[in-house]
C-alpha cells in the first residue's frame, strides 16, 4: 500500500455485539495500523454506526452511508478492523467493492489482512464475506429462537403497543398479550370504512382535524393522564398506518417478518385489526394513482376533472382556472366561473386550438354519461394483493443461494452446526417459497364483487372522491372547441379499467358483440376514436 494515503475508519456496532468488538477496541486496532511506519497514514475521519444491524447496506447506514455518497474526495482508503464490521452480507460487500474500484478507493480489513490491489486479494475477500453472512444468519437464528419461545403462547415482549392494540397482562401478571384497544377502535374502524368506500386519506385527516379526533400518540397520552399536543392528523399519518404490518398482527424483529418452521409469519394478536386478506385490500385502496405525463400534481378539490381531462388537439391536461367574473352595467357583481383550459395553450404552448370549457358543463356530461352508460352495471374490484415483496424476494433467494455454498464449502461441518444449517435452510426455503406464491398472486389478482351497482357508488360520492374514483379507474376524458358539427365542443370519454373488467367478466349485455373499450362521445367523428385508441396505454 502507498504510504500517506487518507484513511476513512469505518466503525459500527450492533445491539447483539459482545465486548470483543466495542468501537474502542476497532478504533485501537485500526488507529495501531495506520500509524505503522510502512503506511504513516492520515486517519481524516472516523464513521461511527452504533445500534446498526451487519445487515444494512454500508451505503445506507447513518455515518458511512454519507462519506460514500458525499464526501467521497475526502479520502483514499476505508478502513475497518474485521469484514463484519463493514457488512455481514456478500452482495453489499461486492456492491461497495465495485465502488471502490470505480472510484479509485482501497479497503482494508486489518484482522483478515487483505489486500485488495490484487486478483487473489479481492477473491479471498468476496469469500470471506459469503462466511461472513453465513455467520449473521447464524446470529439471527439464535436470536430468533429466543424469540420464538416467547411468541408460540403470543406473548408481547417489549415497548409501547402498536396503533389500535393496548397491552393486557394475563397469567396473575406473568404474561402480556396484545389485544384491540376498544377505546379507539371505532376510529380504526372508521378509517377501514372510508378507506373502502374510496374516500381519500386527504380527506378523512381534515374530517378529523375538524372533530377534534386524538391522534393514536395523544391517545396514549390521555390514557397515561399525561397533556395532549393536539398533533393534527395527515393523510401521511394515516397511509403509514395502513401500510403498516401490525394491521394484520404481523411480528417483525430488526424489520423483517418473524417466520415460524413453515415460513409463515407469525400473528402475535389472537384477534388483529383486519385479515391478510382485508389488510391487502387497504394497502392497494391507498396506492397512488399511476402518474401520467402532463398531469399537473396538484388539483383543486373544486375540480372533478383537472389532471384528468385532456386537450383532443394537442393531449396536455387541462388546468382548472377561475375567472375574475365581471360587474353589469347596473353594477352587479357578477362571480366568476371555473373552466377547464388546455395547460399547453395557457402556458403559451404550441397547441394553436387551446381547449377550453367551462368546468360545470363538462363534469356535469362526464356525470350525465357515467350513469347512463354503466350506472346499472354490478360493480366489481380487484382482489387485493397487498405491497410487493419482490425485493425481498430476491433477497431471500440470494441468502439461500449463498447459505447452501458455505455449507457445499464445510463451514458447517463443526460439532452442532449441522443442525443450524438444517434450521436456517428450512427456515429459508419457506419463506423464498411463501414470497414466491404472494408475488405470483399479485401477478394474477382476481375481481371480487362489492354487491352495488356502478350508478349508486357513483351518487354517494363528493366531488373529491369522484376525482378519485376516476383517476382508480383510468378513465380518460377528452375535449375538442370544435367537433362534428362547428358550432359546439366535441367530448370523448374511455371508462378505461372499468371496462378492462367487464371484458374479463363478460359483463356486456347477452347477444352483443364483445367490445374491447367503452367509449361514450358527444359530437366527436369516429376517426377521433381511433386515433384516441392507438394513443391510449
Amino acid at each position: 500500500m502507498t504510504p500517506g494515503l487518507r484513511y476513512l475508519a469505518c466503525l459500527r456496532l450492533s445491539a447483539d455485539s459482545d465486548g470483543s468488538t466495542s468501537i474502542e477496541w476497532q478504533r485501537g486496532v485500526i488507529r495501531h495500523h495506520i500509524s505503522s511506519p510502512l503506511l504513516s497514514g492520515v486517519l481524516v475521519g472516523e464513521a461511527e454506526d452504533t445500534d446498526v444491524s451487519g445487515s444494512i447496506s454500508p451505503f445506507k447506514r447513518p455515518k458511512v452511508g454519507r462519506w460514500l455518497t458525499k464526501r467521497a474526495d475526502e479520502f483514499d482508503v476505508i478502513i475497518a478492523a474485521r469484514m463484519d464490521r463493514l457488512t455481514r452480507r456478500s452482495m453489499h460487500f461486492n456492491e461497495l467493492l465495485e465502488w471502490a474500484q470505480e472510484n479509485g478507493k482501497f479497503i482494508v480489513c486489518v484482522e483478515e489482512g487483505f489486500d485488495l490491489s490484487t486478483p487473489q486479494g479481492k477473491m479471498m475477500a468476496r469469500m470471506t464475506a459469503v462466511f461472513a453472512e453465513a455467520e449473521w444468519d447464524t446470529i439471527q437464528a439464535r436470536i430468533l429462537n429466543g424469540v420464538q419461545s416467547r411468541l408460540e403462547n403470543r406473548s408481547w415482549l417489549t415497548g409501547a403497543p402498536p396503533t389500535g392494540y393496548t397491552i393486557k397482562t394475563v397469567e396473575g401478571g406473568k404474561r402480556k398479550v396484545l389485544e384491540i384497544d376498544q377505546d379507539y377502535h371505532p376510529i380504526v374502524q372508521e378509517i377501514f370504512r372510508r378507506i373502502g368506500e374510496g374516500q381519500s386519506t386527504h380527506r378523512i385527516a381534515r374530517d378529523f382535524n375538524g372533530r377534534g379526533v386524538l391522534t393514536w400518540g395523544d391517545h396514549l397520552r390521555k390514557l397515561k393522564g399525561q397533556e395532549t399536543k393536539g398533533t393534527q392528523w395527515q393523510s401521511t399519518i394515516i397511509n403509514k398506518f395502513i401500510r403498516s404490518s401490525w394491521i394484520p398482527g404481523i411480528y417483525t424483529y430488526k424489520g423483517e417478518a418473524v417466520l415460524d418452521d413453515e415460513g409463515n409469519p407469525f400473528i402475535l394478536p389472537e384477534r388483529p385489526l383486519a385479515t391478510m386478506d382485508e389488510w391487502a385490500d387497504l394497502f392497494d385502496r391507498i396506492k397512488p394513482a399511476p402518474k401520467v405525463e402532463g398531469v399537473e400534481k396538484r388539483v383543486s378539490t373544486r375540480s372533478l376533472l383537472a389532471g384528468i381531462a385532456r386537450c383532443g388537439a394537442c393531449g396536455a391536461a387541462v388546468t382548472s382556472l377561475l375567472n375574475s367574473g365581471h360587474v353589469t352595467k347596473d353594477g352587479t357583481r357578477v362571480p366568476g366561473r371555473r373552466y377547464y383550459r388546455c395547460s399547453n395553450k395557457f402556458k403559451g404552448g404550441t397547441c394553436a386550438e387551446g381547449f377550453s370549457v367551462r368546468s360545470d358543463v363538462l363534469d356535469a356530461w362526464v356525470d350525465q354519461e357515467i350513469r347512463g352508460s354503466v350506472g346499472t352495471w354490478d360493480m366489481y374490484e380487484r382482489a387485493g394483493t397487498g405491497p410487493s415483496r419482490a425485493r425481498e424476494l430476491q433477497d431471500a433467494r440470494a441468502r439461500l443461494e449463498n447459505l447452501e455454498a458455505t455449507y457445499i464449502a464445510g463451514e458447517y461441518d463443526g460439532e452442532g452446526q449441522g443442525e443450524s444449517y438444517m434450521r436456517i435452510h428450512k427456515v429459508l426455503s419457506a419463506k423464498v417459497a411463501l414470497l414466491a406464491k404472494q408475488e405470483a398472486e399479485r401477478a394474477n389478482s382476481n375481481l371480487k364483487a362489492t354487491g352495488k351497482k356502478y350508478g349508486e357508488v357513483w351518487e354517494a360520492k363528493d366531488q373529491e372522491d369522484r376525482r378519485e374514483f376516476l383517476r382508480a379507474h383510468q378513465v380518460k376524458v377528452w375535449g375538442w372547441n370544435k367537433g362534428a358539427d362547428e358550432s359546439e365542443r366535441g367530448m370523448v370519454m374511455d371508462l378505461g379499467d372499468i371496462q378492462e373488467m367487464a371484458n374479463e367478466l363478460a359483463l356486456e349485455p347477452p347477444g352483443e358483440k364483445k367490445m374491447k373499450r367503452l367509449v361514450v362521445s358527444h359530437n366527436v367523428e369516429a376517426r377521433l376514436w381511433k386515433a384516441l385508441e392507438l394513443a391510449r396505454p
